[in-house]
């Protein structure tokens, strides 16, 4: 997938969209080094006994494993890379709003406590064009690099 050269507000704000779904589906590096092998996990869920003893495990309801395709990942990448090169009040607001789940300007108001959730909600907008106008006059080469 490639990021367009020309994005609008809407377009970016769908992807930090994106990259929130992301960040939240994302496998922890935490729970990686106590991680048992592949051949023990399937072992377990294939013969593992289940709540009653009487019966296998996992035969009621089969787990489902969520998987982030090539496009959702390389849209986290390239959001991540612009929230390095945003200013620090631009940053804070686009981070809060979008990490590590989606706030409502409501929601976000509780943070900037003075103002109103529409000033807010005007705040996000402009560092989001902020953002913009500094990805449109460097180009797509200087944030991936």
């Amino acid at each position: 997938m490639t990021i367009p050269a020309k994005l609008t507000v809407d377009q970016l704000d769908n992807y930090f969209q994106t990259a929130t779904y992301v960040e939240r589906h994302m496998p922890s590096p935490l729970n990686m080094k106590n991680k048992r092998t592949e051949m023990f996990t399937l072992i377990e869920r294939l013969y593992g006994i289940g709540k009653d003893k009487d019966c296998y495990k996992g035969q009621d309801k089969p787990k489902i494993k969520i998987r982030l395709n090539g496009e959702q990942i390389a849209i986290y990448d390239f959001c991540i890379l612009l929230l390095v090169k945003a200013t620090e009040k631009d940053r804070d607001i686009i981070a809060l709003r979008n990490f590590p789940i989606r706030r409502s300007f409501r929601q976000l108001q509780k943070f900037f406590l003075p103002a109103s959730h529409e000033k807010v909600r005007n705040d996000y907008y402009l560092a989001l064009y902020e953002l913009l106008k500094l990805y449109h006059s460097k180009g797509q080469k200087y944030f991936l690099k």
